[in-house]
């Protein structure tokens, strides 16, 4: 097995005398919640804890992070420095990934500043500076406003949003989740949902170097969607 370079890790259990093998999972830190809550670096709460969380406990296996840049996702994969991500899709990270069952369902849309002039269309965004996260990719935005799509790209949706309350840009593309959950917490954040992109459930990716057993982490992953444990999860943050 290929040795594994933690940048930045948390443990969720203690290391003990035999142990079980710990599970490695990338935490995004471009994520925000309802995703993702980091404390110093380190992933501390969110849909993607607590799904790798129970991931690792049907499994049988000890839960372990590696935090990373949005832009390092793919490479830590490949490389086989970490075992598995959740939250992504087949085109959003580029390499030869295992891929879990659709787990997470999400849409893309974009959000404007309630002052802002109404997005009835993708075309409507041509030249307006759009509040974009470093590393994203919007593949139909850019189809259809191609190089007429002025992004404005922040390191999380979170400093996205702080820059759009500041009178940064005033429209975003930002997930269905993430923009009902922040709009749920804070109060000030003047937010209107103008028109979704596109429907989708997110999955996990697993590494093909890393020596993971994906047979046994997929079933894992079955039994946890067949039994209504990934609802529960979703349930905590609607």
């Amino acid at each position: 097995m290929l040795k594994r370079y933690a940048l930045v890790f948390a443990l969720a259990f203690p290391p003990c005398a035999g142990a079980a093998e710990a599970l490695l999972m990338v935490a995004p830190l471009n994520q925000a919640m309802p995703l993702a809550a980091f404390d110093a670096g380190k992933l501390n709460g969110g849909i993607i804890k607590d799904l790798s969380d129970a991931i690792a406990r049907r499994a049988g296996r000890r839960i372990q992070y590696v935090s990373v840049a949005g832009d390092q996702v793919a490479s830590v994969l490949r490389q086989g420095k970490a075992d598995g991500v959740c939250y992504v899709r087949p085109f959003w990270i580029d390499g030869d990934f295992y891929w879990s069952r659709p787990l997470i369902p999400d849409a893309e849309l974009i959000a404007s500043s309630v002052d802002a002039p109404v997005v009835r269309s993708l075309h409507d965004l041509r030249d307006r500076p759009v509040g974009t996260v470093a590393a994203y990719r919007y593949p139909r935005v850019e189809q259809v406003v191609g190089l007429r799509f002025q992004r404005t790209d922040s390191a999380t949706m979170e400093d996205n949003l702080r820059k759009m309350m500041d009178g940064g840009a005033r429209h975003t593309i930002i997930g269905q989740a993430t923009l009902m959950y922040q709009l749920k917490v804070n109060k000030s954040l003047r937010l209107r949902p103008d028109l979704v992109i596109a429907s989708f459930s997110a999955q996990c990716a697993f590494s093909k170097r890393s020596g993971l057993d994906f047979a046994s982490i997929n079933k894992a992953i079955d039994s946890l969607a067949a039994d209504g444990s990934v609802d529960a999860i979703l349930a905590r943050y609607r």
